[in-house]
């Protein structure tokens, strides 16, 4: 005990008053005298006693009443009482325990006997608090607890076993604790949880067990053995905490870990875990997988004109096209940006990935509405596939055979999948070696213009010409622009490349000027990211002054798809360009998704058909089709029309009985550079301008 024991030592003898209080201090304990059981009872207002001592026969109020008093009150009744009686006989012995006495000293008093009750009781006092205190424990800690026999035959639980199993005591108990196995353990679980409460009584770990409502649970778990004094095992003692809670909190943190926070799809690092099983799993069952990367095309377009958050959900909408494409356990991530990815785990044939690649492509053809906005975007994709293990085994080789063949798909035309090839990788670094020349030809002057005529196709007259640019590589030789102009738009090197372009045709034509040859109109293309540009027209505009020609003999070619981009910017530099006096022409029309209602509001003069079309004309009643009505169009809209790729007298001849203004194609002559060309101009006759 933490304190020295309080007695009460009440007795009418002064003397055995006197005598047991100094016994007692002089044991340590702390005593109080009192005469009769009266003062007793209200020295109980100051304070309450660890033990009475107490007289049974006294005047005023005896021992008997007193105890019957005290045994009465709330505050006094677990105090324990010895009672001092000069009685002999076993009446009295009887009365005094019947009235609560826990014990009694006979008088005259027995020192020993009196020292020895009083420790003994004490202790008792001091193992009752004890268990008092385990008691309250048990019945209010917040971890369940429960206790069996040697069998496992339940014998006690507390609340907090009921709160979280569901059960109530007289539900378990005398039951099995088999009752609340959840079946998730197997036999060699069992029996390393039985050898370590055998070797060292205690064993702790956890455990899976059922609620009354047959939910299975995650318990954290300590059971210890409790042997009797022959060293027996008599009881077993489980103390358990529901992991329910903090186990959630963990699958959310690891979801969160391993899922894009967009679209709610695996993300790289995830999708790379469950490439990585795959594979193991594929070797175990000597089978194959399946990865494939798709890359969205023409995506930049809606985050650069209509902005992140219209991109955004247009990829949540993607994503879930492409997951009614798949079926379990196939995993569709994002890789990052507008790159997903694709694994199917149980693979047997490339038929089977062709099939589901051309659903995934299938399902992005149907047109995406664009909230807020009074249009609909269409979305295509390129496909890269790679198979494992012919393409890879491991998750770095057979994700970097799936990169190549999807940047082949790109090469390709886009909007189709393509499986990789070991040539790829030689592609690759062709196309890495070619990307390290480009970067240094401008500097070396390995670039030339060539120009294809343009004639009048109702008096053959020269009209102008279109400047191509070539690649002179010095060990390649000539590189066709269809290798390197895609390449120097991904590198953002055509944005050099084509202010050289303009800037080269317009000294040219100065040239040609100086040396007494008739002006003729020269068209340069311009590349979509070179039009971009915020300072595009500046550029040309300082061009035109530096090199002084005139305007009008400058004719600059945008592709469709350039004029249907951000659709305010395009005519605001248009508009600029026109009034100017720049002639502007729309290149390879019928390619695109032109609106008929741009074509007329934009200020373009010339219009020019796709070589696609005109080559077939004459034989093709739809490609002959096509054609008269572009024509038709132009014509109605006050349009020059320039068929491109005539190579033939019949194509030609076609053209002309449909009042096509204008042709340029291999019939009158390839393209070549400037000074055969001037030699062109030389020898033959040239539409004169009438100004």
């Amino acid at each position: 005990m933490t304190k020295k024991p309080f007695f009460f030592v009440v007795d009418d003898d002064a003397v055995t008053r006197l005598m047991l209080c100094r016994f007692l201090e002089q044991l340590g304990y702390v005593t109080l005298g009192l005469t009769n059981g009266q003062e007793a009872l209200s020295a109980l207002e100051n304070g309450l006693p660890d033990v009475v001592l107490l007289d049974a026969s006294m005047p005023i109020m005896d021992g008997f009443e007193t105890l019957a008093i005290m045994q009465s009150r709330p505050d006094s009744k677990n105090i324990p009482v010895l009672m001092i009686t000069g009685l002999n006989d076993d009446d009295s012995v009887d009365e005094a325990y019947a009235a609560g006495a826990v014990d009694f000293i006979p008088k005259p008093i027995h020192w020993a006997m009196l020292r020895n009750r009083v420790r003994y009781l004490l202790k008792d006092i001091e193992a009752e608090r004890q268990i008092n205190l385990a008691s309250i424990v048990y019945d209010n800690t917040s971890e369940g607890i429960v206790v069996t026999n040697a069998k496992g035959i339940i014998q006690s639980v507390n609340p907090a076993f009921s709160i979280i199993t569901g059960y109530f005591p007289e539900e378990v108990i005398g039951k099995s604790m088999n009752l609340v196995s959840s079946g998730r353990h197997n036999r060699a679980f069992y029996k390393k949880f039985w050898e370590s409460l055998m070797v060292s009584g205690r064993w702790q770990g956890e455990f899976w067990n059922r609620r009354k409502d047959g939910a299975v649970f995650p318990q954290w778990v300590t059971v210890s053995a409790v042997k009797g004094a022959d060293g027996q095992c008599t009881n077993y003692v489980g103390v358990f905490s529901d992991l329910s809670a903090l186990k959630e909190s963990e699958a959310n943190l690891l979801y969160l870990s391993g899922h894009d926070t967009l679209t709610d799809l695996p993300n790289r690092h995830l999708f790379q875990e469950r490439l990585a099983l795959a594979l193991t799993e594929s070797k175990e069952r000597d089978g194959g997988v399946c990865v494939m990367l798709l890359d969205l095309d023409r995506f930049k377009v809606v985050n650069e004109t209509l902005g992140h958050d219209k991109g955004d959900d247009l990829l949540v909408r993607v994503g879930r096209r492409l997951s009614k494409c798949l079926t379990q356990p196939s995993t569709l991530g994002r890789m990052g940006g507008d790159e997903f990815g694709v694994i199917i785990p149980r693979f047997n044939h490339s038929q089977d990935a062709a099939r589901i690649a051309s659903a995934m492509l299938e399902s992005l053809k149907k047109p995406f509405p664009i909230d807020g906005e009074e249009v609909e975007f269409f979305i295509g994709a390129s496909i890269g596939i790679g198979l494992a293990p012919s393409d890879g085994e491991d998750v770095k080789t057979l994700l970097k055979s799936a990169d190549a063949a999807m940047y082949h798909a790109k090469e390709q035309g886009r909007n189709n999948f393509q499986f990789y090839r070991n040539d790829l990788n030689t592609a690759s670094m062709a196309r890495m070696l070619m990307e390290s020349s480009l970067r240094s030809a401008l500097e070396k002057e390995e670039f030339v213009l060539y120009y294809q005529p343009q004639m009048d196709l109702s008096s053959g007259k020269l009209v102008g010409a279109e400047a191509l640019i070539r690649w002179i590589h010095p060990m390649q030789g000539t590189i066709s622009p269809g290798e390197f102009i895609p390449l120097a738009e991904e590198t953002g090197l055509i944005v050099p490349m084509g202010e050289w372009a303009l800037r080269t045709a317009c000294k040219q034509m100065k040239k040609w000027s100086k040396a007494g040859l008739p002006s003729i109109r020269v068209a340069v293309n311009l590349s979509g990211i070179q039009f971009k540009q915020p300072d595009f027209t500046d550029v040309v505009f300082k061009i035109i002054k530096e090199t002084g020609i005139e305007h009008r003999w400058l004719e600059l070619e945008l592709t469709e798809s350039i004029a249907m981009g951000d659709v305010e910017e395009t005519f605001h530099k248009l508009n600029a360009l026109a009034e100017n006096n720049i002639p502007l022409a729309i290149d390879d029309f019928g390619t695109g998704f032109s609106s008929l209602s741009y074509l007329k509001r934009f200020p373009f003069g010339t219009l020019k058909i796709d070589r696609s079309f005109v080559r077939n004309c004459p034989q093709d009643a739809e490609d002959a089709a096509l054609v008269r009505t572009i024509i038709g169009l132009a014509n109605s809209l006050g349009l020059t029309v320039i068929a491109e790729g005539v190579e033939e007298e019949v194509q030609l001849e076609f053209l002309r009985k449909h009042n096509c203004n204008e042709i340029q194609g291999y019939f009158y002559s390839r393209p070549i550079p400037a000074k055969e060309f001037a030699n062109f101009i030389k020898n033959n006759p040239v539409m004169m301008d009438e100004d």
